[in-house]
């Protein structure tokens, strides 16, 4: 099925016997002649936008980086032995990602979210633990990993494109611009909290924030989507049913090859601009102060392309947002960003693309293969950004050690960012269908 095909059908419609279709409007949970109250669904969107802020998304992309160089000085690790544990934690992100995906259709969002807030808090409890072995250092990020799968962002994903339908861009970029709030509040918060309680203590003040903010609003608030509601209108159908259908498709393959590209480029750069800026001779303090525009970057970007892909071509949005990032990134590794504000000109630039990234791969995934199988092919999407992330950050830490340092590794992403673009023009246009009316019960 293409993706002018699945254009035909209304976003939230699934195919039921005898042509009936099931469809769902934006909103929360069903009321009174089938109509659907908007604030359960803006409940859904608040809660992720907390939980992607503190969680595994947040973590590798911002966090990680911020405990490399204490980690370094007190055990006497080199830059690559550190970072291949976020390789190894996000190949194992990767592989375990479609079962993540299968489950997430299965059980539902809710399900998936509450044991991974547990999980994923109490690894952070055991890092701040740790014994200075470089294989229990490994092994507790392949755990971190394992723990988080209920915390990715397709969970969160799932449950808002459930609720929201003509507004779906919109309330996927508030939602997902949690992980540039996280980027931009955490590196300094915790860069202090290493300073007044070491390294130990910003793991667990970490691990205690999940526990005490992450937890209970997601128990009391996220909901999985309410029970579709009956339309009269006959579509054909509406997404592929399955991977295997998925797979026939070119929508399907050119998703992957673009999330490994921008899974490179975005852990690459997120996980190694700490050391790139204290390399630079920024202190540890002013160098996390700085990523904080990178985070700006993401969070503005986040909500934008939310925003922008609901009333513009979404390939369009989506080739601009790169080309962005691109220049940040060659702007980093010229040397032309010789100042402080034009290096914070730069990370936002890059950052404004990172955070339309997720935006991009609900709403392509979600319009073009549709709902059926959102979770599955969410999950193997997210597993070609996986495969990127762990190589991002390994390739920037071996570039530094052989090649003198990190510019020829920022122009190699610049030049991912870009190609990723021109790839989203192979997208069909989507012909967006009229408002199909709910058939009151």
């Amino acid at each position: 099925m293409s993706g002018q095909q699945e254009a035909t059908a209304p976003s939230g419609a699934v195919q039921q016997e005898g042509g009936r279709v099931l469809h769902l409007q934006g909103g929360g949970t069903p009321g009174e002649g089938g109509r659907i109250k908007a604030s359960t669904g803006g409940w859904v969107v608040a809660t992720s936008t907390l939980g992607l802020m503190l969680g595994y998304s947040t973590y590798i992309s911002y966090v990680f980086g911020v405990f490399a160089r204490p980690l370094g000085a007190e055990f006497g690790w080199s830059r690559p032995q550190i970072a291949f544990a976020l390789t190894l934690c996000n190949w194992f992100v990767m592989a375990l990602s479609p079962l993540a995906g299968f489950l997430l259709d299965r059980v539902g969002p809710r399900r998936m979210l509450l044991p991974s807030v547990l999980g994923l808090a109490g690894t952070l409890f055991a890092l701040a633990l740790q014994p200075g072995s470089l294989p229990a250092f490994y092994a507790l990020h392949l755990v971190l990993a394992l723990a988080a799968l209920g915390t990715l962002p397709a969970v969160y994903t799932r449950a808002i494109v459930g609720w929201f339908d003509a507004h779906r861009g919109m309330a996927l970029g508030i939602a997902l611009a949690g992980v540039g709030l996280g980027g931009i509040l955490l590196p300094p918060t915790l860069q202090a909290t290493i300073g007044v309680l070491g390294w130990r203590g910003a793991y667990a003040a970490l691990g205690g924030a999940m526990l005490v903010l992450v937890l209970p609003t997601a128990f009391r608030f996220f909901d999985n989507a309410p029970a579709p509601v009956v339309s009269a209108v006959a579509v054909s159908s509406h997404g592929v049913a399955n991977l295997r259908e998925a797979a026939r498709t070119r929508t399907f393959w050119l998703l992957i090859a673009i999330f490994v590209l921008l899974g490179t480029m975005t852990l690459g750069i997120s996980a190694s601009l700490v050391p790139i800026l204290t390399d630079s001779g920024l202190s540890p303090q002013a160098a996390a102060g700085m990523a904080s525009a990178l985070g700006v970057g993401v969070l503005v970007g986040r909500i934008a392309s939310g925003l922008l892909i609901d009333r513009l071509p979404a390939r369009l949005v989506a080739l601009a947002c790169l080309l962005a990032s691109s220049a940040g990134l060659a702007g980093l590794a010229s040397g032309g960003a010789s100042t402080g504000v034009l290096v914070a000109v730069c990370l936002f630039l890059t950052g404004f693309g990172i955070g339309a990234e997720f935006d991009f791969m609900s709403w392509f995934v979600s319009r073009y293969l549709g709902l059926r199988a959102y979770g599955r092919i969410y999950g193997l999407t997210y597993a070609a950004f996986q495969l990127g992330c762990g190589l991002g950050p390994l390739l920037m830490a071996i570039g530094r050690e052989r090649l003198g340092g990190y510019g020829p590794g920022l122009m190699g992403l610049s030049a991912a960012a870009t190609l990723a673009g021109l790839l989203f023009l192979a997208f069909p246009p989507l012909t967006r269908p009229a408002p199909i009316p709910v058939a009151a019960s």
